[in-house]
């Protein structure tokens, strides 16, 4: 798996610890990635994250992961 995965904790809604076990910690990196809920207010109330460059949007945590994980 070369798949990369970035969070925001303070804006994304996830943290690097939600994917504890379906994605290996060596390819999640934490940071802002320029998809702030503020400046993107589609975003609000939405988790998501960066795989491979591209922005994935779930309505919740829990799907988030399991799409992620998917992708991967």
């Amino acid at each position: 798996m070369s798949a990369k995965v970035r969070v925001c904790k303070k804006c994304s809604g996830v943290s690097p610890k939600d994917f504890k076990g379906t994605v290996d910690k060596s390819h999640i990196r934490s940071g802002c990635f320029g998809a702030c809920a503020k400046k993107h207010p589609e975003l609000k109330g939405k988790a998501y994250a960066k795989v491979d460059g591209k922005l994935v949007v779930r309505d919740s945590k829990k799907k988030l992961v399991k799409a992620v994980a998917a992708a991967l």
